[in-house]
């Protein structure tokens, strides 16, 4: 248990109001004044969207036993925390000190193992089908990332959820800057090092797929001395993954023969349901999954989830069994009838991978001749190369759908529209602005699909709209 004496040791930090008992256990480390509990410590972190020293009296208020903060006190609050007999420690970096004793948390677990994963998308659908595969083999040991919670705050707040049921933790992290990976791997180091994909995200930062797979590479810095590494074997930069593996051992995945775990997409069925082919080379075993999750981008990460558990001792049916069972959370690829108007929901994120494989979906899908429409909003984070990308998806979703209705959202698209002088595509300014249209009456039978960057609001657009009275088609 975390006791104060114990909270000095972890963070080095310096006692501006000593506790009375240093013995004494804090029962949870919480961020949020507004979620304290009485006993708590409160860590004052200086975020992106708010400064947590603003909220030093209302966390002694709601009984913390300890504060923890880097900006100098004021002496009100100080004279509040002495009132109630609640310490205080200040540190050179709470953030730092948030993550180190999240480390420390986790270390308290041995009999759990970490699964951690990377990629460019399709990393939280990844950690889903891990942790619905891992669940067949530990029923109820099984903890993943909440939502996308995969950066430097989520990573250690999921870290603190681990407690002694938990055999497995699939953790999920994410990054737009080099380093950032290699930072959040130091706090869960894994016995399970997993790349799902490299892909055009946040090419401002990285520059190139290489420069991607350099980044993600880095998870496999931190995996444990006899861990094992997980890697797509037909990614570009598939030789930097492997080299960063070193002499860990390294499951493939892939569409090709050379792959461990083989996918084939074998399509849509027409009945609401698609298929895949998985096979394991070194056993020869070949497996089918029937699922509601469509298009070769799905079946990739069905792949690499099955790549993954099988480090864990998951057997083909078990594999199956997680995939059948497995339930992605909203706005992926989400099918909602309103009205008989189907709405594709993906409108969480956006690169030029996902987005590609968000139209190859969609084509497959809509019934010949009904109408479609794609709603297609601004990629961020790609830097110089951004028209060229936005240019190529537009002709490339025109030539995949060409009886769609075709509407873009945002400066970039409006710009690549204009560079490819196709005067079907309509323009809006702004997830608002698009937002009179989609409200408009749609022909029943008619499919949407919504996609873009979350930066761009189409995802409360569409949550608006579909808050009303519809039912989840899967």
């Amino acid at each position: 248990m975390l006791t104060l004496e114990i909270l000095k040791q972890v963070v080095c930090g310096n006692w501006l109001i000593e506790p009375s008992d240093a013995g004494r256990g804090i029962t949870e480390i919480c961020d949020d004044s507004r979620k304290l509990a009485p006993g708590a410590l409160f860590l004052a972190i200086a975020g992106e969207l708010t400064d947590g020293h603003k909220y030093v009296g209302s966390a002694v208020s709601a009984g913390a036993v300890a504060v923890l903060l880097q900006k100098a006190p004021t002496e009100e609050q100080l004279a509040q925390m002495r009132a109630v007999g609640c310490a205080c420690i200040q540190v050179e970096d709470s953030l730092r000190a948030y993550q180190q004793l999240a480390l420390w948390h986790r270390m308290q677990f041995p009999q759990t193992d970490i699964l951690a994963i990377t990629g460019s998308c399709g990393k939280t659908s990844t950690k889903e089908m891990c942790a619905a595969i891992l669940e067949q083999r530990f029923p109820k040991g099984v903890l993943k990332t909440i939502g996308s919670t995969n950066n430097h705050f989520g990573v250690p707040r999921n870290l603190y959820r681990i407690d002694d049921s938990t055999r497995v933790a699939v953790i999920e992290m994410g990054t737009n800057h080099p380093g950032e990976i290699a930072n959040l791997v130091s706090l869960a180091p894994p016995k399970v090092g997993v790349v799902c994909n490299i892909g055009h995200a946040h090419l401002e930062f990285f520059h190139d797929l290489h420069g991607v797979a350099r980044e993600k590479s880095s998870i496999f810095g931190g995996v444990v001395e006899d861990g094992i590494c997980v890697y797509p074997a037909d990614a570009v930069g598939a030789d930097i993954l492997r080299m960063a593996a070193g002499t860990h051992r390294v499951i493939s995945f892939g569409a090709g023969d050379d792959a461990d775990v083989r996918y084939e997409y074998l399509g849509y069925n027409g009945n609401g349901a698609f298929c895949i082919a998985l096979k394991w080379r070194e056993s020869g075993e070949e497996r089918r999954v029937v699922w509601s999750l469509g298009g070769a981008h799905m079946a990739a990460n069905a792949a690499c989830a099955a790549a993954a558990a099988s480090a864990f001792g998951c057997t083909p049916d078990e594999v199956v069994a997680g995939l059948q069972g497995c339930v992605l959370p909203g706005a992926r690829l989400e099918i909602r009838d309103v009205n008989g108007v189907k709405w594709v929901n993906d409108a969480f994120n956006s690169n030029p991978t996902s987005a590609h494989a968000a139209i190859d979906w969609f084509a497959e899908v809509v019934p010949q001749g009904s109408p479609g429409m794609l709603v297609l909003g601004d990629m961020l984070e790609l830097g110089e190369g951004a028209l060229e990308e936005h240019k190529k998806l537009l002709e490339y979703a025109r030539a995949k759908c060409p009886e769609a209705r075709l509407l873009t959202v945002g400066k970039l698209m409006r710009e690549a529209s204009a560079s490819i002088a196709d005067h079907s595509i309509e323009n809006f300014n702004d997830a608002q602005e698009v937002a009179l249209v989609l409200e408009q009456g749609h022909v029943p039978g008619s499919w949407i699909l919504l996609k873009s960057s979350h930066g761009i609001g189409l995802a409360a657009v569409a949550e608006k709209i579909l808050n009303s009275q519809c039912s989840i088609l899967n």
